[in-house]
């Protein structure tokens, strides 16, 4: 995330990172730490990659059975 907040790691490249749900929610959890939960960052990468958000949701208890 250090290299993503200071440009130097493109936003397509970050997403070429995460393969599977274990990297997307490493990935989504250093953003939340670096940046705040208030981060669009969140938002995006939540959009970007849908099913492995709701499983995050899902084992955090975010979302509702």
């Amino acid at each position: 995330m250090a290299s993503f907040n200071k440009q130097v790691t493109s936003w397509d490249e970050l997403c070429l990172e995460i393969r599977c749900e274990s990297c997307f929610a490493s990935v989504f959890d250093e953003v939340n730490e670096q940046m705040g939960s208030s981060s669009d960052v969140l938002a995006r990468l939540a959009d970007e990659f849908p099913n492995h958000y709701k499983s995050y949701a899902k084992e955090r208890g975010l979302v509702q059975p």
